[in-house]
């Protein structure tokens, strides 16, 4: 077998004969052919000529350059792979990218606070605390009805009878919890108590705090001035802003049990005022004990005035 000047050399022969496997010689020079090479077999003696041997001329190969770096076809894949990429030590070295350092980060407590998100939507909340918090009074329109039904009857009036309307003319007792658990929802709770002072009027929102439970006192100052917890006057709404106990701080006892809730919700319904708690967990985490003695309500975005009504109805009754 012999090379003619071509770009193609043995080894590709050898790759494509070990690729295809002929098995016989006939097919091995159709495939040497077919690569530009020519296929002589040792074991057929050459024929005899009258010229006298001479030595076979020897054409240089000349190989022709490949660009850097070599590619050579994969026996896998039938894809194009490099076998060799090099870079000069200068090239590593080389780098075009200056970035300048950052700057010194200003004190935490100079840093921005973020924006203010309340629980309930801002343009839902005074809906909401109204509707939570009204309760039925005498004071609506003039029933018509029962003055015709007295007059038919012979009788005569003392006073104009009227229709039992949705009131906030009580006034409400506001219970803010400062436990360990709600500091979270202090920004909550202070939006709550300017937003009732709004629906309700600010001569008729007594404001009182506590820690774990009103039964450890309670006080419109400081803790040292707390004493204990009284009820407001009957019909007056008792609004908590606490998590009854869900929420476990990782620090403190100032956490009250289910039992110690109960003790007080019995209290304020002995007096005959009307229990509402907006609470910042959702219903599956309330403690069952509470539900026939406190209108829970979730304190959340997703709290609108029908969700209210559901639970509370057109208002409170109250017994006087």
């Amino acid at each position: 077998m012999t090379e003619t000047p071509s770009s193609i050399y043995l080894g590709d022969l050898a790759r494509a004969l070990g690729e295809l496997n002929p098995s016989d010689d006939v097919t091995r020079r159709s495939i040497a052919a077919l690569l530009g090479l020519t296929w002589d077999d040792p074991e057929t003696p050459r024929r005899q000529t009258s010229r006298p041997p001479r030595e076979p001329v020897r054409v240089p190969m000349r190989r022709v350059p490949r660009p850097r770096p070599r590619l050579e076809r994969s026996e896998q894949r039938g894809v194009t792979l490099p076998l060799l990429v090099e870079h000069t030590r200068e090239e590593a070295a080389e780098s075009s990218i200056n970035v300048a350092p950052m700057g010194e980060s200003a004190p935490e407590e100079f840093a921005p606070a973020p924006p203010f998100e309340p629980l309930f939507t801002p343009r839902w909340t005074r809906a909401i605390l109204s509707t939570a918090l009204a309760t039925y009074g005498d004071d609506g329109q003039l029933d018509v009805e029962r003055v015709a039904e007295t007059l038919a009857r012979g009788g005569h009036l003392e006073r104009w009878p009227t229709l039992s309307w949705p009131t906030l003319s009580r006034g409400i007792q506001l219970l803010i919890d400062r436990s360990r658990s709600m500091a979270p929802f202090i920004g909550d709770q202070i939006s709550i108590q300017r937003e009732l002072k709004h629906v309700v009027g600010r001569d008729r929102v007594q404001t009182l705090r506590f820690a774990g439970c009103p039964l450890r006192g309670t006080g419109a100052g400081a803790v040292t001035a707390w004493s204990e917890y009284r009820p407001p006057p009957a019909g007056t709404p008792v609004v908590l802003l606490s998590d009854l106990g869900i929420g476990r701080p990782l620090v403190g006892d100032d956490r009250a049990g289910v039992a110690e809730w109960v003790g007080f919700a019995r209290l304020v319904r002995r007096a005959r005022c009307p229990l509402v708690a907006f609470v910042p967990y959702a219903a599956p985490r309330w403690p069952h004990e509470l539900a026939p003695l406190v209108t829970v309500i979730h304190w959340d975005r997703w709290t609108t005035v029908s969700t209210i009504r559901s639970r509370v109805g057109r208002a409170h009754e109250v017994k006087e």
